[in-house]
């Protein structure tokens, strides 16, 4: 299962923003406790201060992230991305970021539906149990009868007897259904989840400026065309795009 958590964040910079002419995103996002995604988003480029500038501004600025996932979700074994990243310059003063992070192998189990069966199934025993001592008690009142009464009696004993025998052979095989379906959800659940190790954990997006090659990035970011071309389409490349830059592991 996928999530989009979109996050929005407001930052100042040294001076006014004209232009934006260059800005890449890193993250170090990762899970704690199981529950929670906590880490920073780094944000950093060049900017001019004005239209006629020919000097270039560099920025870099760290924002903190943390949210809480929904309890109901198993997110043992999450995976983490930046699904889009862009931005607004907000009256020459304002970089405003928008960041759409991307939670995926999230596993959601319907434990209020297993408790809520097992519940069930528990007062269909407690019932049971109760009918059983009042039929009991009831043969205990005719111990007096004939012989001809007691042996009709003791018909009835065994037929109550083969009766309770039969409600527990079907409270046992509703039980084991219940933990079978409750597996099969689990497994169902998780069938998704990726068994191999991720060999990029770190993204960089960075948008084409002026004058900007396929080969200038690649010499950038010491990355070859083909590692590009996993996670881009090369073929419409214009001033303004937006490329994902695979960060090796160390």
């Amino acid at each position: 299962m996928k999530q989009i958590i979109p996050f929005v964040k407001d930052v100042s910079l040294n001076t006014k923003i004209s232009e934006i002419t260059s800005i890449a995103l890193e993250h170090n996002l990762q899970m704690e406790n199981n529950d929670s995604i906590v880490g920073s988003f780094i944000v950093s480029g060049k900017y001019k201060i004005n239209e006629i500038s020919i000097n270039e501004e560099v920025f870099e600025k760290e924002i903190p992230f943390d949210i809480t996932l929904d309890d109901k979700y198993d997110a043992s074994k999450v995976r983490i991305d930046i699904d889009d990243f862009y931005y607004e310059i907000i009256n020459e003063e304002i970089l405003r970021i928008h960041i759409d992070v991307l939670v995926d192998n999230l596993v959601y189990c319907k434990k209020e539906e297993i408790n809520t069966k097992n519940e069930v199934l528990i007062e269909d025993d407690l019932r049971n149990d109760n009918n059983e001592e009042k039929k009991e008690e009831n043969l205990n009142d005719t111990v007096n009868l004939s012989k001809e009464d007691d042996g009709e009696q003791r018909k009835e004993e065994e037929c109550m007897n083969q009766e309770k025998k039969e409600d527990n052979l079907e409270l046992e095989s509703e039980i084991l259904d219940t933990d079978v379906k409750r597996n099969d959800v689990c497994e169902d659940l998780s069938s998704n989840i990726l068994s191999s190790k991720e060999e990029y954990v770190t993204y960089k997006v960075h948008i084409i400026r002026n004058d900007e090659t396929i080969d200038m990035i690649k010499e950038k970011y010491n990355i070859t065309k083909e590692e590009l071309e996993k996670y881009n389409s090369l073929d419409n490349i214009v001033i303004g795009s937006k490329i994902i830059i695979p960060i090796k592991d160390e």
